[in-house]
């Protein structure tokens, strides 16, 4: 397994080797934003490379919150605009009243998700931290909670693939996977295998309750069908 060398300090603030978003009071907010976006998704190892382990905390934190409702509002209108009109009438109508596609339900849910993704990001964070700290991956690190923050924030870039039809909830979470993996090694200085279990771990308990809820559900329904 690869560690990063604790040599590699993270690049200061403000340096010319550091993440766009994190110098856009020079470079402009929208181009430093694009920019950042472009990097992660094209050159994801130098993103990393280039990000700060700490010393910001409202750059990560407008960054993920930014993208990740962007992706929201648009994925939002794909649906309501195209996915919606192509389903049967009465149909169509229960499901665009179940997920909000309502003209006051879309306006609720665009206003309202900020807050949402925001508490979303921090709890995220905190689950991703504490699997860190069993897997040993924050013996070297220097950046702490904050370093966790900042892989689940800049990692939101992968939900822009939830805009893609179908398959883009599957595309963006294995996306977010590779460089939330990608970041903790980065950030926390510590080996892959490390950075994979501490990635893995809340995801399989995660997966591991679903089966277990619908083992019960199934249970239930059987039970009750036999009386």
């Amino acid at each position: 397994m690869s560690t990063l060398p604790p040599e590699s300090p993270p690049p200061a603030s403000g340096a010319a080797g550091g993440l766009p978003w994190e110098e856009r009071e020079k470079r402009g907010f929208f181009q430093s934003l694009s920019d950042t976006m472009g990097l992660f998704v094209s050159r994801p190892a130098e993103a990393w490379a280039r990000t700060r382990e700490s010393g910001d905390f409202l750059s990560p934190f407008l960054f993920g919150t930014l993208v990740a409702w962007f992706s929201f509002v648009i994925h939002r209108l794909v649906g309501r605009i195209f996915t919606l009109p192509m389903l049967p009438g009465s149909f169509g109508r229960r499901l665009g009243a179940m997920e909000g596609y309502t003209a006051v339900g879309f306006f609720l849910h665009v206003i309202l998700s900020p807050i949402f993704i925001a508490i979303a990001l921090f709890v995220a964070a905190a689950i991703l931290h504490v699997c860190c700290l069993i897997v040993g991956a924050l013996a070297a690190s220097r950046s702490g909670f904050e370093g966790t923050f900042r892989v689940v924030a800049y990692s939101e870039i992968a939900s822009l693939a939830g805009i893609i039809p179908v398959v883009g909830g599957v595309i963006a979470i294995i996306w977010w996977i590779v460089l939330a993996v990608m970041g903790v090694q980065r950030l926390h200085r510590t080996s892959q295998g490390k950075a994979l279990a501490a990635v893995f771990i809340p995801i399989i308990l995660c997966c591991g309750g679903i089966f277990l809820l619908g083992i019960l559900a199934g249970a239930a329904f059987l039970m009750r069908g036999a009386r």
